[in-house]
């Protein structure tokens, strides 16, 4: 597994392709936002998976939107699946520079605002979206064969800490 140097403005240009498509299949009524690292400007390094979010207004939209994903070939997890989110990737191998996750979560969920506000926390603190891209690297440094699950378990532990920063600063801006 590799860490690539992310390049913002090819990013923004897929995400735009992707976003046209899916408003296409879904509807423009359909919230669809770019989230993760490859929407930060400033992010240094990443995986260059595109990771977008889609909001479903209940649990009949969240079940019709899955069909048409699954229809269109994105592969639904069955380890990262509740009532309110389903995991999707472009592709069902390990997934690399390119590739594209889809969240699909219902909408007026914290899991749903939890991407929303972690990307806002991070356009509005460029030292923070510094930390997060050398929090990356390091943990790939530090371990000299390190798996994808190891990575995203450490990664996961230094993004949780980063959103409770990101949800006490979105509460103090109410």
């Amino acid at each position: 597994m590799e860490l690539v140097k992310q390049d913002y403005e090819e990013n923004i240009k897929q995400y735009q392709g992707l976003e046209k498509k899916l408003k296409e299949l879904l509807g423009d009524s359909i919230p669809i936002d770019h989230v993760g690292s490859t929407a930060i400007p400033k992010m240094k390094y990443g995986k260059n998976i595109i990771d977008i979010l889609i909001g479903a207004k209940d649990t009949i939209q969240f079940d019709k939107i899955k069909q048409i994903l699954e229809r269109e070939g994105y592969v639904a997890s069955q380890k990262s699946k509740d009532n309110i989110y389903q995991f999707f990737s472009s592709t069902a191998e390990e997934t690399r520079a390119g590739d594209v996750h889809i969240h699909l979560v219902i909408l007026d969920t914290d899991r749903y605002q939890e991407f929303l506000i972690l990307k806002k926390y991070l356009l509005s603190h460029e030292e923070e979206v510094k930390k997060y891209s050398e929090v990356k690297e390091m943990i790939l440094f530090q371990e000299q064969e390190i798996d994808r699950k190891t990575y995203k378990r450490k990664k996961s532990e230094y993004v949780s800490q980063l959103l409770i920063r990101a949800k006490k600063w979105s509460h103090d801006q109410e």
